[in-house]
């Protein structure tokens, strides 16, 4: 699984920035992996994320979808969310929807 995030950059420009804006380490294969998705509860982001998340497995070979949710779209998502997803996911995917 993912390792445990350290540090992550926060886009609602909440929190102290970093100088370091390296993306992090990609793998060239999905096949068999875990996806978190991350609702973030505005009208449709879940159903964006259901259709995406059956993309991945139909075209990549995801082997399991993990849908989580923030508690508001109006908060960025908790550090024990992020650690859970972190934790149980190879990746993640953020939706927006309206």
């Amino acid at each position: 699984m993912a390792p445990l995030l350290e540090e992550m950059l926060d886009p609602t420009g909440v929190g102290t920035g970093s100088d370091d804006a390296r993306l992090a380490p990609r793998s060239h294969q999905l096949r068999g992996k875990t996806m978190g998705l991350l609702n973030n509860t505005k009208p449709n982001s879940a159903v964006l994320l259901e259709q995406i998340a059956e993309l991945l497995q139909q075209r990549f070979g995801v082997a399991e979808v993990l849908m989580f949710s923030k508690a508001t779209f109006a908060v960025p998502a908790d550090d024990v969310l992020l650690g859970q997803i972190a934790e149980r996911c190879d990746y993640a995917l953020a939706g927006v929807g309206d």
